[in-house]
């Protein structure tokens, strides 16, 4: 996951989104309140939650890959309280730390990326300043509500009214992994293409076209010649991360209920 999260917190709507949210997580302390019933915009998917635990039939490793199943059976309580409390559904962010770190939460990557949800340290400490709830990331409790958060925060960096909510969601996976400005870079460049930026499969291919290679197109949308980000060589690791972990929670949404 990447760590430009500091660049773009900057932007003022956003921190009054975050604001907002801290607000919110403050009554739901009190009365188990949804971000959502407090008018702030977060995704659409989530279900009502089970509150049983999982069943042996839920535990078979084939389902879960070589990740370490009785650790996820010990989250699942809190994977299903935060993912309520942020709009999402919690088959959604098992998807997500299946693909993230295959339920290892020790797990660093090779760019220093940690725990179940493989938040970058950078990353992190940003949200540990930024959010009262958060206060250590490391800690696999803590770096589950983190990585909700900051994938939270990316969605409502890329809604807009009327907007696709399963379109909207695939945004915000992309800048999970590769940072919020390559999809903001992708979107200008479809804009520019005549395609819809709101439209995962106009970004896919715009991501794409973010390359070298395509330094020529680059001059005529940039005044620079090149995306505001840089380069974006990494644009298939970002695509098929995306999927991958559509898929998984389409598994999930039909094995698990």
């Amino acid at each position: 996951m990447h760590k430009q999260y500091r660049k773009f917190n900057k932007d003022a709507g956003h921190k009054i989104i975050v604001l907002l949210f801290s607000m919110a997580m403050i009554l739901s302390c009190a009365g188990n309140t949804n971000v959502s019933d407090r008018g702030v915009n977060v995704i659409v998917t989530s279900e009502k939650a089970s509150e049983e635990p999982l069943g042996d039939q839920s535990l078979e490793p084939s389902l879960w890959g070589t990740g370490n199943i009785n650790q996820i059976r010990e989250y699942l309580p809190l994977i299903k309280r935060y993912s309520k409390i942020y709009g999402f559904d919690w088959r959604l962010i098992l998807a997500v730390i299946q693909q993230e770190s295959n339920f290892d939460h020790n797990a660093v990557s090779p760019k220093g990326a940690y725990g179940l949800l493989q938040l970058m340290p950078e990353t992190g400490e940003e949200i540990v300043s930024a959010v009262s709830h958060i206060y250590d990331y490391k800690t696999p409790e803590q770096n589950i509500v983190a990585g909700m958060h900051y994938l939270w925060t990316q969605f409502n960096r890329f809604y807009s009214r009327g907007m696709d909510s399963l379109e909207c969601l695939k945004l915000a996976l992309a800048a999970y992994n590769a940072g919020p400005g390559r999809v903001l870079d992708a979107q200008h460049l479809a804009l520019y293409l005549g395609r819809n930026p709101n439209e995962w499969e106009s970004v896919k291919l715009a991501l794409s076209l973010l390359s070298p290679e395509y330094y020529t197109l680059h001059r005529y949308v940039w005044e620079t010649g090149r995306p505001r980000s840089g380069y974006f060589k990494n644009y298939k690791e970002t695509i098929n991360y995306v999927e991958k972990i559509l898929r998984y929670y389409e598994k999930y949404k039909r094995l698990l209920k």
